[in-house]
């Protein structure tokens, strides 16, 4: 553990901004329309070539655009995958609960589906890192290893909120928060029935796309279907004052477990800075972050973690050098292993 944690220090003391987007085109259309589940359709997208293939996996909302400076990048190495999960981005809207049972479904359904050779490198964001686990622990034929990008993880909102309590944030500001996140999941359900063209709030700019990518982005946000698909992967995470939420009791009745597969943890180097509360709080909550994903790292022998410095939440953004060096890592690894 402490040699796997050394050497990935080193690879990422070399990080750098150099990574250069892929073509907007590639991301401008739907790549392969893989068909899941009868007739509905999955939006993958592939270039490189080698083995494993690498899955990117993107945050809750998000879809397959967020990775492009990293894929091509990853694609010069082996062969490299993004998808949209079903309602985002190119790919058709499931029926039903997009929580993590189902989205693990799709997942598992779209590499048989697209013949992809088993098993791969899962890369996942945010709360992709709650269904890397669930893939894991229900197909771990599928996975060859996985690199996690500042992700979710089990209990993560209490664990942040006892934290800052702990510290002396008061128990209102949490409530307050976590009834904020709850009202969103709910504005997104009102969005998708209000007619075109909606408010700002409902499908939002993303400055760090060129025009062209946010305003396919934006369409793509605006569908009634993608709001409720939002919705839905918002409302299976969150946890209510008097009921743990979804996806942490499909994580628990699964108990994921990376034996000796690679598993390399990335987490955002700068601070949450939540409103309301003192740098002393702000840094006990942070530690609390830093420590879910300790925990996870420690669900493989080959388990790392590495704070990148000068990141936010998308490290794929702010320092894809970072990401790219750590599936770099994670595919060699797996070549090796």
């Amino acid at each position: 553990m402490r040699l796997r944690t050394a050497l990935a220090a080193l690879v990422l003391a070399t990080v750098s901004a150099a990574a250069a987007p892929v073509s907007d085109e590639s991301y401008l259309h739907p790549g392969q329309l893989v068909t899941v589940d009868g007739s509905r359709r999955l939006n993958l997208s592939c270039m490189g070539r080698g083995s494993p293939t690498v899955l990117f996996d993107s945050g809750r909302g998000d879809g397959a655009l967020v990775w492009r400076l990293v894929q091509g990048e990853v694609a010069k190495l082996t062969r490299a995958c993004v998808y949209d999960r079903a309602g985002i981005g190119f790919s058709d809207p499931r029926q039903g609960e997009s929580d993590a049972k189902a989205i693990v479904a799709d997942l598992h359904a779209l590499l048989m589906a697209a013949k992809i050779r088993t098993p791969i490198l899962y890369v996942g964001h945010s709360i992709a890192g709650l269904y890397g686990l669930l893939l894991q622990a229900t197909y771990p034929r599928d996975l060859a290893g996985a690199v996690l990008i500042d992700p979710s993880f089990a209990n993560q909102l209490d664990s942040m909120s006892a934290a800052g309590i702990a510290a002396g944030a008061p128990q209102a500001l949490a409530d307050a928060m976590l009834a904020g996140f709850h009202a969103e999941a709910r504005r997104m359900k009102e969005c998708a029935a209000l007619p075109a063209p909606l408010p700002g709030d409902c499908a939002k700019s993303d400055s760090r796309l060129p025009p062209a990518l946010d305003a396919l982005n934006q369409a793509q946000r605006s569908r009634p279907s993608y709001l409720l698909t939002h919705a839905s992967e918002y409302e299976s995470f969150l946890p209510s004052k008097e009921h743990e939420n979804a996806d942490q009791k499909e994580l628990e009745a699964a108990a994921a477990n990376f034996g000796d597969k690679p598993l390399i943890v990335l987490t955002r180097g700068t601070s949450w800075n939540f409103p309301g509360i003192t740098p002393e709080q702000n840094a006990a909550v942070d530690q609390a972050w830093k420590a879910g994903h300790d925990r996870l790292a420690a669900l493989s022998t080959h388990g790392s973690n590495t704070v990148v410095p000068g990141s936010g939440h998308y490290i794929h953004y702010d320092q894809p050098q970072a990401v790219i060096d750590a599936v770099k890592q994670a595919v060699m690894e797996i070549r090796g292993h």
